[in-house]
């Protein structure tokens, strides 16, 4: 609890704290044991998510540096977006939005509903993409459009009080109504590529549906958590400034603008490009102004987060470059891996995996204290020997990766792929672990 109460404190001066139980219905002081797991369900799915794109990436990343827009290499991509990134987004806020509220979710068991949806979709938007069959596809998107829309029914009501005011609650709310734009625009394309209407330029809907999946959804939520988790971690001696609510209202506007404008085909897109650009470079000031000023050494955790950063950084870079050059000359679509590969596995595969390392012990510790386990402390399901090898593997793998779609080398991309894989594993193994003891009363841990 002590990280939760941390987070509740730094960026909302409102709020002293947080000590209100967590995983209490409003008017059913009994949770069910499978709605109190949410959360790990959703955990769980993408470290099953991570370790299957894992293990593909050997094999489908020189495929992809050969030709990215092919549907193996997009089946591949929604793997890592939907599977991996989404799901453990859904869990961390379904865990962290009723405590930023003060409020637990309206309809719990509505939520469990969703995340079986969700996780349906997902496995089947995958499968029928690997096979080209845009029939499975179109139902499979739907599915998903319909959990997403269960998500946010669920959490809106929470954030809505707070959007304006708190950095948390507006960036959050922002980024789950790009989620809603991004998975409505993926069903319509299903639904052209079966049916050929409502929709005049494939192309266009294409750049708008990655814009406000990647950048509205994906980068503007971790933006707006990491300015709450990370003053919680690190303790910094500065306080969070007012203008990190300011960037991320001007990184949600300016995504929409670039959404639009590519939708629409109205002039102007290069611009709102480089206003995203603009907005992330902000970012990355706030968050270096914060660690200068750490009370807490560093961990694996902010370790992770900073090479998020150096990974962030690279990815403005080149999305300035393919802006410039075009997402779909030939140079382009090169950059185009890259850029999937720092914005993916770089910067929200590092985010996601240094959060865990604080978050999902205290999460597990604390299920297992709602259920009468026998208590573990977060300490106890935790194992930390592996963390070096896991933190620069996997980052060498992937800057070998994103290095074979600038060079164009297939081999490299093979070799960055079985770095990451064999990064990946022990962190598979010791993540799993630890959330294994949600769901198992035993104390099999080491003391």
């Amino acid at each position: 609890m002590a990280t939760l109460e941390r987070i509740g404190q730094y960026g909302a001066p409102r709020r002293a704290s947080l000590k209100i139980p967590l995983d209490r219905p409003a008017r059913n002081p009994v949770i069910a044991p499978a709605t109190l797991r949410l959360p790990v369900h959703f955990f769980a799915f993408s470290l099953f998510s991570l370790a299957y794109g894992c293990v593909l990436l050997p094999w489908m990343a020189p495929r992809a540096v050969r030709l990215f827009y092919q549907v193996e290499v997009l089946s591949l991509v929604h793997v890592f977006t939907l599977g991996f990134i989404t799901s453990a987004i859904m869990g961390v806020m379904y865990r962290y939005v009723p405590a930023l509220a003060r409020r637990p979710i309206a309809y719990p068991r509505l939520a469990l509903a969703q995340f079986v949806i969700y996780a349906v979709g997902v496995a089947g938007m995958v499968s029928h993409f690997a096979i080209g069959d845009w029939t499975g596809l179109g139902w499979s998107a739907a599915m998903v459009l319909a959990s997403v829309f269960l998500f946010a029914f669920n959490l809106l009501p929470l954030l809505w009080p707070g959007c304006g005011s708190g950095v948390a609650e507006t960036g959050m709310f922002a980024a789950i109504c790009f989620l809603v734009l991004a998975a409505s625009l993926g069903l319509l394309m299903g639904i052209e590529e079966v049916r050929g209407f409502f929709l005049g330029d494939l192309v266009a809907t294409l750049d708008s549906h990655v814009t406000f999946a990647a950048i509205g959804w994906m980068t503007l939520t971790i933006c707006a958590a990491s300015h709450r988790f990370m003053p919680a971690f690190i303790l910094p001696k500065k306080t969070l400034p007012r203008i990190a609510l300011w960037q991320v209202a001007a990184l949600a506007l300016v995504t929409l603008g670039l959404g639009t404008s590519l939708f629409l085909g109205i002039p102007g897109s290069r611009g709102w490009g480089l206003a995203v650009a603009a907005g992330l470079a902000a970012y990355v000031v706030i968050m270096a102004t914060l660690v200068r000023s750490r009370r807490n050494p560093f961990n694996w955790s902010l370790v992770h987060a900073l090479a998020g950063i150096l990974w962030l950084i690279a990815a403005i870079v080149i999305g300035v470059a393919i802006t410039l050059l075009g997402a779909w000359s030939i140079e382009g679509a090169s950059l185009a891996g890259a850029l999937a590969t720092a914005a993916l596995l770089g910067w929200a595969g590092n985010f996601i995996i240094g959060m865990s390392y604080q978050l999902f012990p205290g999460f597990v510790a604390r299920i297992r204290a709602a259920l009468n386990f026998f208590a573990l402390t977060a300490t106890q399901v935790s194992v930390l020997r592996p963390r070096p090898f896991i933190l620069f593997g996997f980052n060498a793998g992937a800057l070998a990766i994103a290095a074979a779609f600038v060079l164009r080398a297939p081999v490299l991309a093979a070799a960055g792929g079985w770095l990451v894989l064999a990064a990946i594993a022990p962190y598979i193994a010791i993540t799993g672990w630890t959330l294994s003891f949600a769901y198992r009363p035993s104390a099999n841990a080491p003391h």
